[in-house]
């Protein structure tokens, strides 16, 4: 490889590198980033508005990065963009998002674990549909905690959504908010509204979630018949559903708690992927098996480390859909029934 074309890689590399932090909040340190961008100038194929317009991009806050809005996929469709055509322009393949997903990853889990707050990458499972109440108390052997409405059919964070928990010898259905409310400060210091946090990675049930994990009575199962996740580029993703083909409801492990704002909470736990289905996304829900619901309600938070693992793959049914995310999963493109 030529000197040069190793410098227009290690340019593109760092250039990704920031586009997948300018997903999580604003870039501050953009110096190496000028250089990139010059050099990427110089060979031909960027142009020097581009450039500007990239670094400008970086700058802009994001005031949203778990529900983002028009802010958010602005900024996405930008960077993206320049990015596919850079790459074009030098008639380089550009990594697809299996590959860049460790980049995405370390940035989003960065926020996840700071003190201050947990907001998640916004291609983790934010959305899933638990399926119809009586059949819920069917397959859990549950008796509902109190009266309740029915919530909605597809579940999103800070919708009220089932919960089956342990209260005396037996097991109950509740309802709750889901995700637990973390409030974030400003850059002025100031209380942002509570933002809610619906995942909790498995491998922090030890640190950040461990006041809630290590009590058998502050977890749970969240019955689901399928869950979604976003696949494709920012901006057009499309929902992805999957399900147990051995199971119509199954239980996703959770956590919960009560909160100041919402009144009871949960949030579901997650793991790595089965690596069959990475290119879907690099993280999945904790899914129990029938004869360890009683395991995970119960057992010591040291007893826990056997779930932190995917479901099989070969038991997962995946439905792909032209169900735009950024709907709720419930609208197509051009109408048409719900996916």
């Amino acid at each position: 490889m030529r000197e040069s074309d190793h410098i227009t890689r290690l340019a593109l590399a760092l250039l990704e590198d920031v586009a997948a932090e300018a997903v999580c909040g604003s870039v501050g340190h953009v110096r190496g980033v000028r250089v990139a961008l010059e050099w990427l100038v110089q060979v031909g194929a960027a142009q020097r508005w581009q450039a500007n317009q990239f670094i400008a991009q970086l700058a802009e806050p994001i005031h949203d990065p778990v529900f983002p809005d028009g802010e958010w996929y602005a900024r996405s469709i930008l960077i993206e963009g320049a990015l596919d055509h850079w790459y074009h322009a030098l008639g380089l393949k550009r990594p697809d998002l299996v590959q860049r997903a460790p980049a995405s990853r370390r940035y989003a889990y960065d926020l996840l674990d700071s003190p201050d707050g947990v907001p998640l990458n916004p291609a983790m499972c934010n959305r899933y549909q638990p399926g119809e109440r009586q059949n819920i108390l069917n397959v859990f052997r549950a008796r509902e905690a109190r009266a309740m409405n029915d919530g909605p059919a597809i579940v999103h964070p800070r919708d009220p959504g089932w919960i089956v928990r342990r209260e005396g010898e037996g097991l109950v259905l509740d309802q709750m908010a889901w995700g637990f409310p973390v409030v974030l400060t400003g850059k002025r210091g100031q209380k942002l509204k509570p933002k809610p946090v619906n995942n909790a990675r498995f491998d922090k049930l030890g640190g950040f979630w461990k006041r809630w994990a290590m009590d058998p009575a502050r977890r749970c199962l969240i019955p689901a018949t399928r869950y979604a996740e976003a696949v494709g580029k920012p901006g057009r993703m499309t929902t992805t559903w999957l399900s147990l083909k051995s199971q119509p409801v199954f239980a996703w492990a959770g956590l919960w708690r009560p909160s100041d704002e919402w009144g009871d909470v949960y949030t579901g736990v997650m793991t790595a992927n089965a690596p069959e289905l990475a290119g879907i996304h690099d993280r999945s829900p904790v899914i129990l098996a029938p004869e360890d619901w009683q395991a995970w309600l119960t057992a010591p938070l040291d007893e826990l480390a056997r779930f932190d693992r995917p479901w099989p793959a070969d038991d997962v049914a995946i439905e792909a859909t032209n169900v735009l995310w950024k709907s709720g999963g419930e609208r197509r493109p051009f109408g048409g029934a719900s996916g």
